[in-house]
């Protein structure tokens, strides 16, 4: 069920608000308002991990890194042992000889999913730490 509707009104450069009308178009949205919605649940997800607090949060973390970093996989496994309350999968993908791709995926609280990501970028020598977390409720 929706909760209910309140309209708001917001201003924008003309080029952003065009580049997004295209976008909402060719997805098919439906309505400039349904985009602007999809939008902020992206801001959201992208973001909720950072407010204080523990919310339970849901998501994906993805780990790009060298497979020729001697030690990195067993220091990034190491990590995830630390955290097996909130991590209940993890996928490793061979994207190259030497370039490595684990998707770890999680559910908590917030204050222990930062935790973790904290944790995963101290071990250094990354190429790119990256998540995609939603509020679970």
């Amino acid at each position: 069920m929706m909760g209910k509707i309140i309209r708001a009104g917001v201003s924008f450069q003309e080029e952003l608000l065009k580049s997004f009308d295209e976008i909402v178009r060719e997805l098919n949205l439906g309505s400039r308002s349904r985009g602007i919605q999809e939008a902020m649940r992206t801001f959201i997800s992208l973001n909720a991990w950072r407010l204080p607090g523990d919310q339970e949060l849901a998501g994906v973390i993805l780990v790009h890194y060298s497979h020729e970093e001697h030690g990195l996989d067993e220091e990034l496994i190491d990590v995830q042992h630390e955290f097996l309350d909130i991590i209940p999968s993890m996928m490793h993908i061979h994207l190259s000889k030497d370039s490595c791709l684990q998707i770890i995926v999680i559910r908590g609280k917030a204050s222990k999913v930062r935790e973790l990501i904290k944790s995963l970028r101290e071990v250094g020598k990354l190429k790119q730490l990256s998540h995609l977390l939603i509020p679970t409720c």
